[in-house]
């Protein structure tokens, strides 16, 4: 049998530059292969698209090893991993390509807690061994462990997730070549939505007809209007206060619920 790439793992893999590509030919013409292609059990190519296709062209057989992985999971987050070490990549690039590693640190975590209760019930019965008497480690989000993998904030992290779930295809495009920035292209996306309430505060409140809780209603209205409009921002960064930091959700968004 002989290698063969999975189309599924290909679309993962980082853009390389014909010129950039011209040069690994070239490389491997002259020198070989500097690191050898990784495969998993059926052939298929994890790790060295570029290698691989670079050596098919040459028609030179390619050196590769194989790799063994409990499940399809850890397998692609191999595949998921290893293109995050490419070079030159910025950060909407590694959060494009890390997007997909969030869902399978969650599935992940979602097994070692079913297998963590099965391992517990099996030393009850006298089934296993004891668990670990160490102190549990502080479980940390899914976003926050995919971010510092990424090397990027977990703020970034989730804006940049934002951005591929709901940006057009030309703004991701801008953001892969540099030409604009996460925040930039975040801000287009959540002031729409953020503008798209603009019916007063006030409105949504109870009908009262005590003198002084209409009183009482108006001045709340000011004072949760003025939060709605942003009148409170960090002074640091500009971000607006009383917005949740996971969803992004502003009060007026949950007053209108």
């Amino acid at each position: 049998m002989s290698l063969r790439v999975n189309p599924q793992y290909e679309k993962m893999l980082p853009k390389m530059s014909e010129e950039e590509f011209a040069e690994l030919k070239v490389s491997i013409k002259a020198e070989g292969q500097h690191y050898a292609i990784i495969a998993n059990e059926d052939l298929e190519v994890l790790d060295g698209h570029h290698r691989f296709r670079a050596c098919t062209e040459l028609g030179i057989e390619p050196d590769f090893e194989v790799r063994k992985f409990e499940d399809k999971l850890l397998e692609k987050k191999f595949v998921i991993e290893a293109n995050l070490r490419r070079r030159h990549l910025n950060n909407f690039q590694l959060v494009e390509l890390a997007v997909p590693l969030l869902e399978i640190e969650k599935a992940l975590a979602k097994k070692r807690q079913a297998e963590g209760g099965k391992n517990g019930r099996d030393f009850q019965l006298g089934l296993g061994v004891a668990p670990n008497d160490a102190k549990p480690a502080f479980k940390a989000k899914a976003a926050e462990v995919v971010a510092k993998k990424v090397g990027v904030s977990t703020r970034t992290f989730e804006r940049g997730k934002k951005i591929v779930e709901e940006a057009s295809e030309e703004d991701k495009q801008q953001l892969r070549e540099g030409k604009t920035s996460i925040a930039k292209v975040y801000r287009g996306i959540v002031a729409p939505e953020k503008e798209a309430n603009t019916q007063p505060v006030i409105a949504s409140l109870p009908a009262v007809d005590d003198p002084k809780a209409v009183q009482n209603k108006e001045a709340l209205s000011v004072v949760l209007k003025g939060l709605a409009e942003k009148k409170l921002f960090c002074p640091s960064c500009g971000n607006a206060m009383l917005e949740c930091s996971k969803c992004h959700k502003t009060l007026r968004d949950s007053l209108k619920q």
